[in-house]
């Protein structure tokens, strides 16, 4: 059956030699169950493995779709047998709770707003997962993400995005080490979704039609306010207020807001107004469109991808980088200048170093710079290859300008 797999597709993949043991995070999905066909087909011994991060059956509707359901164990569980590969649930609620739910919590708490797929991949997909297949003696892992691993001239690893920009998971993946990237495959970076349904189809895969869940895993409904309020999360009331500290108004909790909203504050004004600042005292700052533009911010934790840490440090210390930044999952990256802050090894909100920072100028204004989310980088368009990370971090709190 080797033959009806486009062997083009795997060209610029990175992959071990036939017949190495290689563990897949099949989530129930089609992705993860193609990604463990296509292994499977091309030589490889493939463990598949479902991550239990978190008590399905009290918190989740098995009616609904969602990631978060005992049926997806046993659809991947389904496609195992098929394959016939070994299928093990690895339980890692622990790991889980502490890395992503815990911080996802905080981050509300502390006026944030959280990155939880970002975490997840970091802390538990490509870190504790990683460190469990290494200690049975597997080193390789491999997911259903859309993207590729790019090895650069100095033999450092990147992520660089896949063929199907409806897709593009990179913005999620800055986080992983060069241990992990060295040792990761990504087997779907050359397909379209389509493409993906259409080879699940081919080999007959109980998935091919299964839809993919638009939900943050662990949050029913997609309801975060009653998922923090499940947890206990007293909200901070507090008041609406302008740029000047004018009351507009009160609100019964900033955890329900995040930057650049306007829907759903409970305000009427003369004009439609957006949320441009979430304060930990509850004062959540409100303004009208243009003052939603941010021209400058820091970002901490950078993790550096395509540069060294010492050569980013040598090199954009006393210049600036010419790239283009991207801020949110679905926007557009654009230009800006990058120049390197230094490291602080004070904690930050989330418990660990501020790390390294980094001061991000944009050449455009832009809308709704919102702390807690990643900004990830990327070289000019003009430049060759220009789709792949150079870093990502986290977006802080501090010194962010508004373009007033």
């Amino acid at each position: 059956m080797i033959n009806t797999l486009p062997i083009n597709k795997f060209k610029d993949i990175n992959l071990p030699e036939k017949n190495t043991k290689i563990v897949v995070a099949m989530s129930g999905g089609v992705d993860s169950a193609v990604t463990a066909l296509i292994l499977h087909e091309l030589g490889y011994e493939v463990i598949g493995v479902n991550l239990k991060v978190w008590e399905y059956e009290e918190n989740c509707d098995i009616q609904k779709k969602s990631c978060c359901s005992p049926k997806d164990i046993y659809d991947a569980k389904s496609v195992g047998m098929q394959l016939n590969i070994p299928f093990y649930v690895i339980k890692m609620e622990n790991v889980f709770k502490e890395k992503v739910i815990e911080r996802f919590i905080l981050d509300y708490q502390k006026g944030r707003t959280p990155n939880p797929c970002v975490e997840c991949n970091t802390f538990v997909k490509f870190g504790a997962l990683l460190e469990k297949s290494k200690a049975l003696g597997i080193s390789w892992i491999a997911t259903g993400h859309y993207a590729k691993i790019y090895k650069t001239n100095s033999n450092r690893y990147t992520i660089q995005n896949g063929v199907d920009e409806t897709k593009n998971q990179a913005y999620y993946l800055y986080g992983l080490s060069q241990e992990a990237l060295a040792h990761t495959i990504f087997p779907l970076g050359n397909f379209t979704k389509p493409e993906v349904r259409e080879l699940a189809k081919h080999y007959q895969l109980p998935v091919a039609e299964k839809q993919e869940s638009q939900e943050i895993c662990f949050v029913p409904e997609n309801d975060y306010r009653k998922f923090l309020k499940k947890q206990g999360v007293e909200f901070t009331p507090g008041y609406f207020k302008d740029i000047h500290g004018r009351i507009l108004g009160k609100h019964s909790g900033k955890e329900q807001f995040t930057i650049g909203q306007r829907k759903g504050l409970g305000i009427s004004w003369k004009e439609p107004l957006y949320v441009i600042e979430i304060h930990e005292n509850g004062d959540v700052i409100l303004g009208p469109i243009n003052q939603t533009l941010f021209r400058s911010f820091e970002v901490e934790q950078v993790n550096f991808l395509y540069y060294s840490e010492e050569e980013f440090k040598n090199l954009f210390t006393s210049k600036q980088l010419y790239c283009r930044v991207q801020i949110r999952y679905r926007s557009k990256p654009q230009n800006a200048f990058v120049e390197y802050l230094g490291y602080d090894d004070s904690i930050s909100w989330n418990g660990l170093p501020k790390g390294h920072k980094i001061k991000v100028t944009m050449e455009n204004s832009v809308p709704a710079v919102t702390p807690g989310q990643s900004a990830v980088f990327y070289p000019l368009l003009e430049e060759k290859p220009n789709d792949i990370l150079l870093m990502g971090g986290i977006i802080s709190k501090e010194n962010l300008i508004h373009d007033l």
